[in-house]
């Protein structure tokens, strides 16, 4: 039980350092409590609170991937640039990217499911 209460420990010191040191995560995260706090005043059905949920949770975990990836690839791209590690820096600069790409995938999935959960509510 003591590894357990351990493991989440650490968990929420990662959620804790990505949202003080993350402006993306700080700002998704304040959107969706918005779009939270708004969808709590309209007749959702089950299916919509799961679906809104779901796709900002998930938002989440893939940023939060992001920046466990960028963290990593910042500290081995501070090793020196010789020549032999030339590739090994394009290599990370195509996982940082790619992990962006990641990132704004789930983004648009979030924005497009608040969309078309919320934008039919509210127009009407």
């Amino acid at each position: 039980m003591h590894r357990i209460f351990r493991s989440l420990g650490f968990a929420l010191e990662g959620i804790t350092h990505a949202l003080k040191q993350e402006r993306n995560l700080q700002l998704f995260a304040v959107g969706f409590i918005v779009v939270l706090i708004i969808a709590s005043q309209l007749s959702l059905e089950r299916w919509e609170w799961i679906a809104l949920l779901v796709s900002g949770g998930a938002f989440m975990a893939v940023e939060l991937f992001n920046t466990a990836l960028e963290r990593l690839t910042d500290a081995v791209d501070s090793l020196p640039k010789e020549q032999a590690n030339a590739s090994l820096h394009v290599s990370m600069k195509a996982a940082k990217d790619v992990s962006a790409a990641a990132a704004l995938v789930g983004f648009v999935t979030v924005v497009v499911t608040i969309l078309l959960i919320l934008g039919p509510k509210i127009i009407g």
